[in-house]
């Protein structure tokens, strides 16, 4: 065979499996071609791959590191994967320049780029396949070896996987997921902001649902979400106890507005039927960017350790939320709220499934609920 038929194939042209189009329609060859473009010599450009495909709340809160990354790493560019129905969260964010769902093409995406750093913070077998096979000089986070060893790429990855595999040690923790992750993606700071993208189409929506609804805004309006979704029906508070907390606020001329989807339809209508004064849904069927432009018309957050949560602290409301099974400590609020956890002993169990009778959310009292929400709405006056 001719030596002279050398084979570039690292070029971002080179289709691996036949002839590239230059060959096909211009006869050329690799050594002599001025349109030979090396996956692993971008001109100064650092390619950055996320993984995270789920859930979506965790997907919304992981968006605090792109501020870091690009501080590290101002030029560069920057590419997440994530399930497809996760998506929303992360459309029209300013920090990422490419959204890849997860499917059946990923591993032909990944085979046929190089990035130069992967993060995957996730644990699932799904992402640490993908981040092996990535084609990578350097994982912050996680990645399988050839005979299926987690490998961490950090002390603080190292401790971070210790704590996903002992509730005891997930119990014990008194940091934030923001410190976590910040130590093992190694950016500057932890408080860098949750990115909840507001479009000015759902922020119309969302002025035009208070007008069609009269509803006057002279008051605070104070945002519900009692539902937690159907992974975590534990997570939820008890339905009693959002329609006290609304008769309260009702009666001191506060908007209530329930917020949620289709998983929380069932709390929501519970309330509805009680005919309070002042109280409304905003529905459960909203898009993702509707949802967060109607968290946005609130002042203060009532919810549970939820999707909504992390949306209200990346629009920088005021929060009171409720943990029971989820560690309380893990939850950042960025110091705009209260969190409420009850006095039960067996608190961050992370069970979905509880007989005790009176369990750790259906004891959280609601005068408690109520004097934080009652702060917040005096601190922000």
């Amino acid at each position: 065979m001719n030596k002279n038929f050398t084979v570039y194939t690292d070029c971002a042209n080179f289709p691996l499996d036949r002839p590239c189009k230059y060959q096909k329609n211009d006869n050329a060859v690799c050594d002599k071609c001025d349109k030979y473009v090396s996956l692993s010599k971008t001109q100064g450009i650092t390619r950055i791959l996320i993984i995270k495909l789920g859930a979506m709340g965790d997907v919304l809160r992981t968006t605090f590191i792109l501020e870091g990354l690009k501080q590290n790493y101002p030029e560069s560019e920057i590419s997440w994967i994530v399930s497809k129905k996760n998506a929303a969260v992360l459309e029209d964010n300013s920090f990422i320049n490419n959204i890849i769902y997860n499917d059946e093409k990923t591993p032909e995406y990944l085979a046929l780029n190089y990035f130069d750093i992967v993060v995957n913070l996730d644990l699932a077998p799904e992402s640490l396949a993908l981040a092996k096979l990535s084609n990578n000089s350097k994982i912050l986070g996680y990645v399988l070896d050839n005979k299926r060893n987690v490998v961490s790429s950090n002390s603080f990855a190292a401790d971070w996987l210790k704590m996903s595999a002992y509730d005891e040690l997930k119990k014990a923790n008194t940091y934030t997921y923001q410190h976590w992750m910040s130590k093992i993606v190694e950016i500057p700071k932890d408080n860098y902001e949750i990115i909840v993208p507001l479009s000015k189409e759902s922020v119309q929506k969302a002025e035009n649902f208070l007008k069609e609804n009269k509803i006057n805004t002279d008051k605070k309006i104070i945002g519900i979400n009692p539902g937690a979704g159907k992974r975590w029906p534990l997570k939820k508070w008890t339905t009693k106890g959002f329609i006290d907390v609304a008769k309260y606020f009702s009666a001191k001329g506060h908007i209530v507005l329930l917020l949620g989807g289709m998983e929380d339809k069932e709390e929501i209508d519970a309330i509805l039927a009680e005919k309070i004064n002042n109280v409304y849904s905003s529905g459960v069927n909203n898009s993702i960017p509707d949802f967060f432009a109607l968290i946005n018309l609130c002042g203060v957050i009532l919810c549970g350790d939820t999707m909504a949560l992390h949306a209200a602290a990346g629009l920088k409301k005021s929060i009171v939320a409720l943990f029971g099974p989820t560690s309380f400590a893990e939850i950042e609020i960025y110091s705009r709220g209260t969190k409420i956890r009850s006095s039960k002993d067996c608190l961050c169990c992370y069970k979905q499934n509880c007989d005790i009778k009176n369990n750790c959310m259906e004891s959280i009292p609601k005068q408690e609920v109520i004097e934080a929400i009652e702060r917040q709405i005096t601190i922000n006056k």
